[in-house]
């Protein structure tokens, strides 16, 4: 296979970089000041990939937490962090964020996949490394607790 030649212009860079997988603006703004293009160049080619809709840190936001949904759920404490790691803007985050019942079903469903692969270990530990993982995850403590206590209400009375 034949190597490509490294884009001359940051437009072609940034067209480049676009093709992968959307970026948010800060995202594509870092990689083309570390790619060496001024300050001036990189700020016009983000005016021009805003204008003509390759740039968008909503549609990128929303794509993100449906992935993030789909193939590794995760709270909105690190949804949040996520996205802000991104540059993504605080009030663009509050748009796309999960609802309150949508981050309990994610857990929810996060908790009984995982408590299906812990049938041979006692339940207090089961209880832990679920709620471990939840944490971990970035789902708050309302929602963490309340999906151990309909997993674990009737077995941690009699199993502890």
């Amino acid at each position: 296979m034949e190597k490509q030649p490294k884009p001359k212009s940051p437009r072609d860079r940034a067209i480049r970089l676009l093709t992968t997988r959307d970026r948010t603006i800060e995202e594509l703004r870092q990689r083309l000041l570390k790619e060496g293009f001024s300050q001036q160049e990189v700020e016009e080619v983000i005016v021009w990939c805003s204008e003509i809709g390759y740039l968008d840190d909503q549609r990128t936001a929303k794509q993100w937490v449906d992935n993030r949904n789909r193939f590794r759920p995760t709270g909105k404490h690190g949804l949040r962090m996520e996205l802000r790691n991104k540059g993504v803007h605080e009030d663009t985050i509050t748009k796309v964020m999960n609802s309150q019942e949508g981050d309990y079903q994610l857990a929810k469903e996060l908790a009984k996949k995982r408590l299906a692969t812990l049938g041979h270990i006692p339940v207090r530990k089961q209880y832990q490394r679920i709620g471990g993982l939840l944490s971990r995850r970035g789902f708050n403590w309302d929602v963490i607790s309340q999906v151990l206590n309909e997993l674990f209400t009737s077995s941690l009375d009699t199993d502890l």
